[in-house]
C-alpha cells in the first residue's frame, strides 16, 4: 500500500500523549476512578465539597477549586483522591511550587507509599516549572532509589514521556536494561520510543527481539508499527532490518511474516511472494498461506502476483483442501480484474470485442465444476457462470439453461433462489413482462423475507411500472420503502417519487410512460435507441418535470452505448440545466467516473470529484467520494 512520506510531528504528540508506560496507564485509571467516585469513609460533608470542587476543575474554574480543595486536603490529608485534584489543580494555574510543596507533604504523611513514583512525579513538575537541570537530578534520585529494580525505570520514563522528553527516557530504559543485566529488558517500550523519534532501524532490531522469544506477539508489532510506517524513511528502515533478520534466522516464521507484511505494505507484492512462499514450505501449510496472501494481493488489485500464487496452489497441491478455494479465489479475481480494467465484449457497434479477464473467470468456473463435481460450492459456481453468461456475454440462451439447471438441480436453495431471481431478469431483457412477473412473484412466496424477496418485490414494482401501471407501481414501492433497512429502499422511494412528481400532461401521462418504456429497453441494451427516444421526449417536453430524469436516462444510455464523450457532456449540462434536480449531484459523480474509468483522466476526475464535494456537502455520495479522491491521490487504501 502507498505510504505518506513525510514527518507528522503532531501524529507523534499525540501518540506520545496516548500511548505511555502501563504504570502511568494505572495512573490514569486511578484518576478517573477518583474523577467519577468519592472516596470511601469521608465525611458525607466532605464528599459534598469534593463533588463541588470537581465540578469547578471540569469547569476550568481552577482558583474556586484550590480553595475548597486545599480545606479538604487539610480536614483529610490522607486521603489520595483530594491529594490528586489538588495538585492537578495546582498544575492547570502553573503554581508549581505549590504543586512541588504537596507532593512533599504527601511523601511526609504517607511513609509507606511509592517514594520512587513520587520523586518522579516531583521531577516532572520542576520540568514544567522550567528548572529542567533539577528535575534531572531528582530523576537521577528516583532511580537510585531502587536501581536494580525494573519498575523504576518504567516509572521515570514514563514521567518523561508525559513531558515529552523521549530522548532522554530512551536513555533511561537503556540504563536500566543495563543496570539489571537483562538485555530483552523494556523491548517493548523502546520500540516504541524509537520509532516516535525518528530512530527506525532501531526500532524495528527492538521488535525483533520481541518476536525472537514470542512469535506470538507478530500481531502486536505490527499493529504498533501501522502507528509509525507514515513517517518519511520508517518503512524501507523497517524493511532492511527485516530482511537481516530473517538472513539470520531463516527459521523463525514471525520474522518471515512480518517482512513479508512488509513488503505488502511497501507494494514489493513479488518480495511479499517469496516470503509466504517460503513460510508454505517450510511450515508444510500445504498451500494455505499461499492462498491467504493470493486474496489479499488480490484485494490490493496486485492481480499478475496473485494469478502467480493462485496457480501455483492449484499445480503444488492439487489434491488438498485449499485447491477448491484457490480455483474458486483465482475465477473471481479474474472477474475482478475485468470490472478494474472495464473490460467490454461488445464495442458501439455490436462487435465482439476480446475480454480475457472474463473469459478466463468463465473457464475458470467450468473448470471448478469439472474438478469438484461433489462441492459444496458446486450450485453456486454454476449460477454465477449463468450471471456471467446473462449480463457479461449477453448470451440469454446459455444463460436461461444453466439457471435453469441451478434450479431443477438443486430446489430450495440459496443459489437455486438467485438463479429463479436471474432468470426473471432474463425474461424482462426479453420483453416477456408477463413471465418475469411470475418468476418473481413465486420467489417472493417462496421466501417471505429478506433482501432478496425485497428485490424480487422491486422487479415486480419495476414491472407495472414499464407497463404504464403506475398506480399498481405506486402500491408496491409504498410497502417496499417503509423498510429503509434495506438497500433495495432506497430505489423504491425513488420510483415513488418519480411516480409522483411527474403525472401528466395529459391523462396517459404520456411523457411518464416513454420514460418507462425507455428504462426498459436500457435494460435490453438498446441504449442507441433510448438516446433518439429521450431527444424525442426532450424536444416534446422540454419543460415537463420529467425533463431532469429524461437526461440522466440520455447520459446514462450514452455511457452504456461506449460513447464516453458524449455521456460526460450530457451529464455535465444536467447540474447547469437542473441545478435544483436531485441528481445533479449523482450527474457529477458519473462524469467523474467517465473521466476516472473511460477517459483514463485520473486528474480531471479529481477535480470533479472535488467539486462534488464544495457544490453539494450533503450528498449521500460523500463517504464513496472520498474514497476515490484517496485513491486518485495515492494517499492509501
Amino acid at each position: 500500500m502507498c505510504r505518506m512520506s513525510r514527518v507528522l510531528p503532531f501524529f507523534l504528540l499525540i501518540l506520545v500523549c496516548w500511548d505511555v508506560a502501563p504504570v502511568h496507564a494505572q495512573r490514569v485509571q486511578i484518576r478517573s476512578r477518583a474523577q467519577r467516585t468519592p472516596p470511601a469513609g469521608v465525611d458525607s460533608t466532605l464528599v459534598a465539597r469534593f463533588q463541588l470542587a470537581d465540578t469547578y476543575l471540569r469547569g476550568a474554574q481552577y482558583d474556586r477549586a484550590i480553595v475548597l480543595l486545599e480545606d479538604l486536603y487539610a480536614a483529610s490529608p490522607k486521603t489520595f483522591v483530594f491529594y490528586e485534584k489538588l495538585k492537578e489543580a495546582y498544575e492547570n494555574v502553573k503554581r508549581y511550587d505549590d504543586a512541588v510543596a504537596l507532593v512533599d507533604d504527601w511523601m511526609q504523611r504517607n511513609q509507606a507509599s511509592d517514594p520512587t513514583t513520587l520523586i518522579a512525579e516531583k521531577a516532572r513538575l520542576y520540568y514544567l516549572k522550567g528548572e529542567e537541570q533539577t528535575a534531572f537530578t531528582i530523576w537521577d534520585e528516583a532511580v537510585a532509589q531502587a536501581a536494580d529494580n525494573q519498575n523504576t525505570y518504567r516509572i521515570v520514563y514514563s514521567k518523561m514521556t508525559q513531558v515529552r522528553l523521549l530522548d532522554r527516557a530512551i536513555m533511561v530504559l537503556e540504563q536500566g536494561r543495563e543496570a539489571v543485566g537483562e538485555a530483552s529488558l523494556f523491548q517493548a517500550e523502546l520500540a516504541y520510543l524509537y520509532s516516535l523519534t525518528g530512530q527506525h532501524e532501531q526500532a524495528m532490531e527492538e521488535y525483533l527481539g520481541l518476536l525472537s522469544t514470542n512469535e506470538r506477539q507478530l500481531n502486536y508489532v505490527r499493529n504498533r508499527l501501522n502507528r509509525s510506517l507514515e513517517q518519511e524513511g520508517a518503512l524501507e528502515a523497517s524493511i532492511a532490518v527485516a530482511e537481516r533478520g530473517v538472513r539470520k534466522a531463516p527459521l523463525n516464521r514471525s520474522y518471515r511474516e512480518l517482512l513479508g507484511w512488509l513488503y505488502m505494505e511497501a507494494e514489493q507484492y513479488s518480495k511479499a511472494l517469496n516470503e509466504y512462499r517460503a513460510i508454505d514450505r517450510l511450515e508444510k501449510e500445504q498451500g494455505r498461506v499461499l492462498f491467504d496472501f493470493a486474496q489479499r494481493a488480490a484485494d490490493a488489485s496486485a492481480y499478475d502476483i496473485a494469478l502467480e500464487a493462485f496457480d501455483e496452489v492449484l499445480t503444488r497441491y492439487p489434491d488438498t483442501p485449499v485447491a477448491a478455494d484457490a480455483q474458486l479465489g483465482l475465477a473471481e479475481m479474474h472477474q475482478r480484474w475485468a470490472e478494474k480494467t472495464r473490460e467490454h465484449l461488445f464495442d458501439e457497434n455490436g462487435n465482439r470485442l476480446s475480454a480475457p479477464h472474463y473469459e478466463a473467470a468463465l473457464d475458470t468456473y467450468r473448470a471448478f465444476l469439472q474438478r469438484f463435481p461433489n462441492h459444496p460450492y458446486y450450485p453456486e459456481v454454476l449460477r454465477r457462470i449463468g450471471r456471467l453468461q446473462q449480463d457479461i456475454f449477453f448470451n440469454l440462451g446459455e444463460a436461461d439453461a444453466t439457471l435453469t439447471e441451478v434450479t431443477q438441480r438443486y430446489p430450495n436453495s440459496q443459489a437455486a433462489h438467485q438463479a429463479q431471481y436471474d432468470l426473471g431478469r432474463i425474461a424482462l431483457v426479453r420483453g416477456q413482462l408477463e413471465q418475469a412477473r411470475i418468476i418473481f412473484a413465486r420467489l417472493v412466496d417462496a421466501l417471505r423475507i429478506g433482501e432478496l424477496a425485497e428485490q424480487a418485490r422491486y422487479e415486480q414494482a419495476l414491472i407495472h411500472f414499464y407497463r404504464g401501471e403506475f398506480e399498481g407501481a405506486k402500491t408496491l414501492v409504498s410497502v417496499l420503502d417503509e423498510n429503509t433497512s434495506t438497500d433495495v429502499a432506497n430505489d423504491a422511494i425513488a420510483l415513488k417519487v418519480l411516480l409522483l412528481n411527474n403525472p401528466g400532461p395529459d391523462s396517459l401521462s404520456t411523457p411518464l410512460r416513454t420514460y418507462a418504456q425507455a428504462s426498459l429497453m436500457l435494460r435490453q441494451r438498446r441504449a442507441n435507441e433510448v438516446v433518439d427516444l429521450m431527444d424525442d421526449l426532450l424536444r416534446r417536453y422540454g419543460s415537463h418535470p420529467l425533463a431532469d430524469e429524461a437526461r440522466f436516462l440520455r447520459a446514462q444510455a450514452l455511457r452504456d452505448a461506449r460513447r464516453p464523450e458524449e455521456a460526460l457532456a450530457a451529464f455535465g449540462e444536467l447540474p447547469l440545466m437542473h441545478p435544483d434536480s436531485p441528481l445533479a449531484d449523482r450527474s457529477l459523480f458519473q462524469s467523474a467516473e467517465i473521466q476516472e474509468q473511460d477517459l483514463n483522466d485520473p486528474e480531471a476526475a479529481l477535480e470533479t470529484y472535488t467539486q462534488i464535494l464544495t457544490l453539494y456537502p450533503g450528498s449521500l455520495l460523500v463517504p464513496e467520494i472520498r474514497l476515490r479522491i484517496r485513491a486518485l491521490r495515492g494517499d492509501g487504501a
